[in-house]
């Protein structure tokens, strides 16, 4: 079998995807940038690549659309046994599936997540409504972003689920740390807080980071709150740390995977404050590492995997005392590895491939 993924850019978490299912399956994955310009230079790093990659030319406009007639030229002179649509958005990506619609060609139309729109204008709508509508097949995360493709048109029984996973199953902590192993862990990251809150994300308005600073003023001097990633707003973040005198807040700036899974190792509790997010993978790869998380209601991830009391707490982040007793319930229903590791060992890349892969055989067997 030989799929073809059109993709905005080589992102980390669909390349380790497209290498898994290169074993079992020919992979081709057609990208339209190189990479993303609001995206850190390092976020490409280590992207070690197992399948066919094709990159076309166009022009790029902003920080991720695209425009290029190079889908539809590639697409007329390359014969796949399924092509997946990875989105819209780009003007590369509407000329294809339009192609695609006028020539009624199967395709799989295939998202990461989605949140529905109330407020938009009709005439976005109506755009979203012909983009979305009309493809042979759909994969989608969660109950939440079926609800966003059948609202935009989507047929439902053409939908099918995958659990999103970007960690493998071998990067899953096999049990949780000791005290003292965590605290050695803590000592050689130079972290001597009695409690410790990790958040990770781009420093930018949805990911809610100025509230967060904010409400940090509220909690005692031996919690400490980190906020990995950097982006346009670090100095907003600074200024904001520096106004309120904040001693137990810390900036970081991007650092690679493995690091990062160390400061998760070493946390208390994951804070997930973003006002929204169409799936938000980073809640798996915390609970990978035994980290409970705390999550804003609007995040599709938390939705699926956040069970209250068990392995974590969905709240409103705009609400002061919800965030106290998600913090403190942390504390006082004790250990949370346990449910975290089984919850992350239930969605890993393997188990999201396989899916794929049955899903694959389905619609080609069916065709």
């Amino acid at each position: 079998m030989h799929v073809l993924f059109v993709f905005n850019h080589p992102a980390p978490y669909k390349v380790r995807l497209f290498n898994e299912l290169s074993r079992t399956i020919k992979v081709t994955a057609l990208f339209e940038r190189l990479k993303n310009r609001d995206r850190n230079s390092h976020f490409y790093d280590n992207n070690e690549i197992n399948f066919e990659t094709v990159h076309i030319r166009g022009i790029d406009l902003g920080k991720e659309n695209h425009f290029s007639s190079g889908i539809v030229k590639h697409l007329k002179s390359h014969k796949y046994d399924l092509v997946i649509m990875n989105g819209w958005h780009t003007f590369s990506e509407m000329i294809a599936i339009d192609y695609l619609k006028k020539h009624r060609k199967p395709y799989v139309f295939y998202i990461n997540g989605g949140l529905i729109k109330e407020n938009e204008t009709t005439l976005k709508r109506r755009i979203k409504r012909h983009y979305i509508s009309g493809a042979s097949w759909y994969f989608s995360p969660d109950e939440n972003s079926n609800r966003y493709l059948i609202y935009y048109g989507a047929e439902a029984n053409k939908i099918v689920n995958y659990p999103y996973s970007t960690i493998y199953l071998n990067e899953i902590l096999s049990s949780s740390l000791s005290r003292q192993e965590k605290d050695i862990l803590r000592s050689k990251l130079n972290l001597h807080h009695e409690r410790i809150f990790v958040s990770c994300g781009q420093f930018i308005p949805r990911k809610n980071y100025e509230r967060l600073i904010s409400y940090w003023r509220n909690r005692p001097d031996n919690e400490l709150l980190l906020i990995i990633g950097g982006g346009p707003q670090k100095r907003k973040y600074q200024n904001l740390i520096a106004r309120y005198s904040l001693k137990n807040v810390k900036l970081i700036d991007f650092v690679p995977r493995e690091q990062l899974f160390s400061y998760f190792q070493a946390a208390d509790g994951y804070l997930f404050p973003s006002k929204e997010d169409i799936y938000g993978h980073v809640i798996n790869e915390a609970l990978s590492q035994g980290l409970p998380v705390i999550s804003n209601q609007h995040v599709n991830s938390a939705l699926r995997l956040i069970k209250d009391e068990k392995n974590g707490y969905v709240i409103d982040f705009a609400d002061d005392t919800q965030i106290d007793m998600a913090i403190e319930g942390l504390a006082r229903n004790g250990d949370m590895t346990s449910e975290a590791l089984k919850t992350a060992r239930e969605n890993t890349i393997e188990i999201m491939a396989a899916a794929h892969l049955k899903a694959f055989n389905d619609w080609t067997t069916k065709e």
